[in-house]
């Protein structure tokens, strides 16, 4: 199957891969750069794979990203410009990061599953960039790896 490219910042934290979707200004590519920052001053493995454009594949180990090379390692930061961090070209993906334009108190749990290319994915809705601050995101991300254990990893085809 051939990839599709798609608006999305793809990145791996520890062992899990996961893309951080949302409209330009949500806040995509600074949440990213925090969590990376986060996991390396735990000791953490974190790269990015790509900012604001990803590819996506269908295979039969589950998703695959993969970073298109004409941006591969370049992130932009705001106020500074495309700045590069250490990245790898590509890698499994785990979980969708949805940036959404409210806070829900009590997630259903329906809302917690995203589809793509034909595979369910584990899904967290996080609010954009000023609706909460980016200690709340980190945690709601953070909660949704914790529970993301390595059975439930592998994508599932669906119908």
């Amino acid at each position: 199957m051939a990839a599709t490219n798609i608006h999305a910042t793809g990145l791996v934290l520890g062992s899990t891969g996961l893309i951080l979707r949302g409209p330009s200004g949500a806040g995509k590519s600074l949440l990213a750069l925090e969590l990376i920052d986060e996991w390396e001053m735990r000791g953490e493995a974190a790269k990015l794979v790509s900012d604001d454009r990803i590819d996506i594949e269908a295979t039969d180990a589950g998703l695959v990203m993969r970073a298109p090379k004409t941006i591969e390692g370049l992130i932009e930061l705001r106020g500074r410009g495309i700045v590069s961090r250490p990245f790898v070209a590509h890698a499994p993906l785990h979980l969708v990061v949805d940036l959404v334009d409210a806070l829900e108190r009590m997630v259903e749990e329906d809302s917690l599953v995203a589809r793509l290319e034909g595979i369910t994915l584990a899904r967290c809705p996080v609010p954009r960039a000023g609706i909460v601050d980016s200690r709340h995101q980190v945690l709601l991300i953070r909660e949704a790896l914790r529970v993301l254990s390595p059975t439930r990893r592998r994508g599932k085809k669906t119908a």
